[in-house]
Parts: C-alpha cells; sequence; structure tokens
C-alpha cells in the first residue's frame, strides 16, 4: 500500500519490541526513515537484527524518556541524523507491577507518571520543532 510515507522520518518511542517495533516495521515498508528509542541497548540490537533481517535498516538511539532533557537529546539526535521528524509514534513507558496489597495511591501516581511523563516530552519537543518549521 502507498501511504506517501517514503522518505518521511518518523520516530516511534519504545520501538525496540511489542506495539513499537510493528509500528517501526510498518513505516519501514512504507519507505519511511525510522529511528526507534528504548532504554534497552540489548532491545535496540535485538530490533535491529530483526529488521535488518527483512532488509529494513533503522536508526537506533537510547534514552530515558522520563525526564524532558531525555526527549530533547533523542529528538536532536534524530534530527541531526535523519532530517526533522515527521510523524512521532509514542509507545514509550513501563510502568511496575505492584501486588494488590501494596498498591496504594503513590503506587498508582508512580504508574502514571511512568506512563504519562515519557509520551509527553517527546510530543513537546517535537511539536515545538514543527510549529518552528511551519512559521519559517
Amino acid at each position: 500500500m502507498e501511504l506517501g510515507l517514503k522518505d518521511k522520518v518518523v520516530l516511534v518511542t519504545g520501538g525496540s519490541k511489542g506495539i513499537g517495533l510493528a509500528c517501526a516495521r510498518a513505516f519501514a515498508l512504507e519507505g519511511a526513515r525510522i529511528a526507534i528509542v528504548s532504554r534497552d541497548p540489548a532491545n535496540l540490537a535485538r530490533a535491529r537484527e530483526q529488521l535488518a533481517s527483512e532488509g529494513l535498516h533503522v536508526h537506533l538511539t537510547r534514552a530515558d524518556l522520563h525526564e524532558p532533557h531525555g526527549a530533547a537529546d533523542i529528538v536532536e539526535e534524530v534530527s541531526s541524523a535523519l532530517g526533522p521528524i515527521d510523524v512521532l509514534v509514542n509507545s514509550a513507558g513501563g510502568a511496575r507491577r505492584y501486588d494488590p496489597e501494596t498498591l496504594d495511591a503513590a503506587a498508582f501516581r508512580a504508574t502514571m507518571e511512568s506512563k504519562y511523563f515519557p509520551y509527553i516530552y517527546p510530543q513537546q519537543e517535537v511539536l515545538r520543532r514543527m510549529a518552528e518549521r511551519a512559521k519559517a
């Protein structure tokens, strides 16, 4: 299927496995230039091997997106390596599992933060850059 994604730059957070990896594969098959982010270098290496075995190439970057500077750093790295980001797929952020007897308000807050901010920080940085490009 031709979706008009050839040479578009796509950043996939949490792109080294699961839904993120499936998204990276789908965009790469459409001819997009892909960057995937993960905290785990071993997962990144496995993702590269899997995609390379299918003839697909990706830019890898390791980052922890729980802090705003992590997102700013990866957006800068990807933009320098591949060009301005056209598409952001947020699939990062793992929540810690709790036993029911320890599941209290603090646990809910920690879980929410571990899923929420790894999406918000890259989104803010990519959106800021997109807005700057639109003004130019």
